[in-house]
């Protein structure tokens, strides 16, 4: 290694002195001085930080495996983890490139093992797995919820105490682990550069191009990069739009609409102006918080909007329940078919819209008002994903020191895959909308109540968008004795959970 290293050192300054014998030069006693070149500066090149890897670090070959789910929301049958080889495919080729840089650093082989169990089952196959002592994967990848039902049935391990996992790194996502802490001293699943379904996995607001511009409206982009992209603003747009376009006297999924939803709409947006079911407070400590004057104001402006059938059209509500698919051949065929003004979806949804006719734009979900400091994003429990260490891990430094160095070199690896040719590139329609996604990305909002279901809390909002502000707060408060029981419940396993 120190012989490569010599040879490595002599050949750049082998090149260096040629690159300047070939420049324009003066000799100076005998010393060959090259002249600057007469030009605009150079940026500087942006240093990427790196995991520390002690000297020596060598696992001698282990073979790192992590357990995947046979498929993933919406059944795509993707791997975060393991390429097998190169294949031109940007997200496939970011993640061999970065395996076998980590593979090389550390001595190690990197692979997955697919479950026998897609997103939904994966949390019962790796239980049953780990409280049989299985130790047949270092980690486990799966949606949030997973890792969830596994923290509950003390499956997993506390990340703060994983030897190597440097937690306060910019390849972890800080904002995930600030909302998901408890007493910032306990977490159990992580996400980051490391992963790209914790990017799929977060709401957007679609809008059509075209449509727009039929109707002399301005794009959004320039209200969200001076901060006035609000709820107000967004009613505006989509307030009677809606047409009965083949004149049979109703109003379905073969008309025209201005937004397009499903009854989660109302959390979805109200998580988009800054408020959640659960608040932490400066200890780390969850508290419920959804009966709190700004709360209630918050979801009363959203049912107004969203309980306005001539307004919106819901999958999940009685408006589609004609038809047995209300997603596919609902919501989804009126926005690429360019019936659609408006619509929210996750970002894993983009490459669905590949071949539709229509050009589109992205947009971050709305603020409440402009009074309101940043622009939050909904994060799906069930869509994005995290990494988790199951308590038969036999290695726990070993373990830390290969994931944090997966993370560390996913930064400019498999991050911009996502980010850069995936979604903005190849998907996305313009680059105002690559902007939008950037903001989006760095706004993702977390809410242990929803996660952790505490209380059915969730279910209260998709009443609200379906039938209105009217019962919301009797409902509410219906509910919130049973959310902190369920809470209380979660605070003792945590206290007592390592």
């Amino acid at each position: 290694m120190k012989n490569i290293k010599t040879i490595a050192l002599l050949m750049t300054v082998c090149m260096a002195f040629c690159a300047c014998s070939q420049n324009n030069t003066s000799n100076i006693d005998g010393e060959i001085v090259g002249q600057p070149e007469i030009g605009p500066e150079k940026p500087a090149e942006k240093t990427i930080e790196r995991p520390y890897i002690p000297d020596g670090t060598n696992y001698g070959g282990h073979e790192f495996f992590v357990l995947i789910p046979s498929s993933y929301i919406g059944n795509h049958e993707d791997d975060e983890v393991y390429a097998e080889f190169e294949n031109g495919e940007p997200l496939n080729d970011a993640i061999y490139k970065r395996n076998s840089i980590v593979e090389s650093l550390l001595n190690i082989k990197i692979k997955s093992v697919v479950a026998d169990a897609g997103t939904t089952e994966l949390a019962n196959y790796a239980k049953k797995l780990i409280q049989s002592g299985s130790d047949e994967f270092d980690a486990v990848v799966g949606a949030n919820w997973t890792h969830i039902a596994l923290v509950q049935s003390r499956c997993i391990e506390n990340l703060y105490n994983v030897p190597n996992l440097d937690l306060s790194k910019p390849w972890w996502d800080q904002r995930a682990i600030d909302e998901m802490s408890y007493k910032k001293s306990k977490l159990y699943y992580i996400c980051g550069d490391i992963n790209y379904y914790d990017k799929y996995g977060i709401g957007i607001v679609y809008f059509n191009k075209r449509l727009f511009a039929e109707n002399g409206l301005e794009y959004p982009y320039d209200k969200v990069k001076a901060g006035s992209w609000t709820l107000g603003e967004f009613a505006k747009l989509i307030k009677d739009y809606t047409r009965d376009i083949n004149g049979d006297g109703k109003l379905d999924e073969n008309d025209q609409w201005g937004m397009l939803e499903n009854t989660g709409g109302v959390y979805h947006f109200l998580v988009g102006c800054g408020e959640k079911t659960v608040t932490l407070d400066g200890e780390g400590v969850p508290a419920i918080n959804t009966i709190s004057e700004r709360h209630i104001q918050v979801v009363s402006a959203l049912c107004e909007l969203f309980s306005d059938k001539e307004n919106v059209l819901l999958a999940g509500s009685k408006q589609l329940s004609h038809i047995a698919n209300p997603y596919d051949d609902g919501i989804f065929k009126v926005f690429r078919e360019g019936r659609g003004l408006m619509f929210f979806e996750m970002i894993g949804t983009i490459p669905t819209f590949r071949e539709m006719e229509d050009d589109f734009g992205l947009l971050p979900l709305p603020k409440f008002d402009e009074a309101q400091k940043e622009y939050h994003s909904f994060t799906s429990y069930g869509w994005a994903t995290s990494y988790s260490i199951p308590v038969t891990n036999s290695d726990l430094g070993r373990t830390g020191m290969i994931l944090e160095t997966m993370a560390g070199y996913s930064t400019d690896t498999l991050t911009p895959a996502v980010i850069d040719v995936s979604l903005k590139s190849k998907f996305a329609r313009d680059e105002e909308s690559a902007e939008m996604l950037q903001i989006i990305f760095d706004t993702k909002t977390y809410d242990l109540g929803v996660d952790y279901n505490w209380g059915g809390l969730y279910g209260v909002y998709n009443e609200a968008a379906q039938n209105g502000f009217v019962k919301f707060v009797s409902s509410m408060e219906k509910q919130i004795p049973k959310a902190e029981k369920d809470m209380e419940k979660v605070i003792e396993l945590f206290e007592e959970l390592n």
